[in-house]
């Protein structure tokens, strides 16, 4: 039974190995481990030095690693901007060991939150869109996994602060539409995101809805598993990183 993807990491000795697709600058850079972690994404500007992971630049559907040599595979908040969706799932199963395990979270393509995103960001490279059941099914097939354990991933919209970040600086060829929002007076996309972050949790305890709920982590095993256990979710979400957090370690 999982407890959380830093026990799964945490677990890997120096002799395994981790795949993390799509990485950008590390999907866990927090994290502490001793395994070997190669970091993959096909955008050289997001390859640093500040983080300690192998550097790898390529395509999801085209990874440049052995068959069968990852004992992880993460996909975190990558798959929906990953094309061709089928190649990409093919290329994870190929380099995955018998018995390995599988980590992917991703928004539900079709709440509320990623359809604030959308709209604000013209799609915002999201060319994926999964609801929940298929997702699993899909993963469960092509990568011959089972799924252990999900847990829901609450948003705090943190992508309208870095929209508010970004209009202060208004670089060029910035779209019309973020524009515009621009000549909204100052602070108002900052007071936009706090009022969605609060509003939508009131709305999901009288409502019973889930348009806080910005998608969903699972956890994914080669052995069949006996019951597939929910994780916990964190309500606490940051307004400036999107981190969630236990309610115990709120300030």
């Amino acid at each position: 039974m999982p407890a959380d993807i830093y026990d799964w990491i945490a677990e890997l000795k120096s002799d395994r190995w981790v795949l993390d697709v799509g990485s950008g600058e590390g999907s866990f850079p927090g994290a502490e481990f001793c395994c070997a972690w190669l970091a993959l994404d096909d955008n050289r500007a997001t390859f640093t030095t500040k983080v300690r992971y192998s550097r790898v630049f390529g395509k999801g559907h085209q990874l440049p690693v052995r068959d069968g040599s990852m004992d992880l595979v993460i996909c975190h908040h990558s798959l929906e901007h990953l094309a061709p969706l089928d190649g990409t799932l093919g290329e994870m199963a190929r380099v995955l060991k018998p018995g390995g395990r599988c980590f992917i979270s991703v928004p539900n393509g079709y709440g509320f939150c990623d359809a604030v995103y959308r709209l604000v960001f013209l799609g915002g490279g999201h060319v994926n869109r999964f609801r929940k059941d298929e997702l699993i099914r899909l993963v469960e097939e092509r990568l011959n996994v089972r799924l252990v354990g999900w847990q829901k991933l609450y948003s705090s919209f943190v992508y309208l602060h870095k929209l508010a970040e970004l209009l202060e600086t208004q670089p060029p060829g910035l779209p019309r539409r973020q524009k515009m929002i621009g000549w909204l007076p100052q602070g108002s996309v900052d007071f936009v995101q706090r009022v969605l972050y609060v509003g939508t949790r009131i709305l999901d305890r009288w409502l019973r809805t889930d348009l806080s709920v910005y998608g969903w982590a699972f956890f994914f095993e080669t052995p069949p598993a006996e019951a597939v256990v929910e994780q916990p979710s964190f309500l606490n979400v940051c307004l400036y990183c999107g981190t969630g957090q236990p309610a115990a370690s709120a300030p």
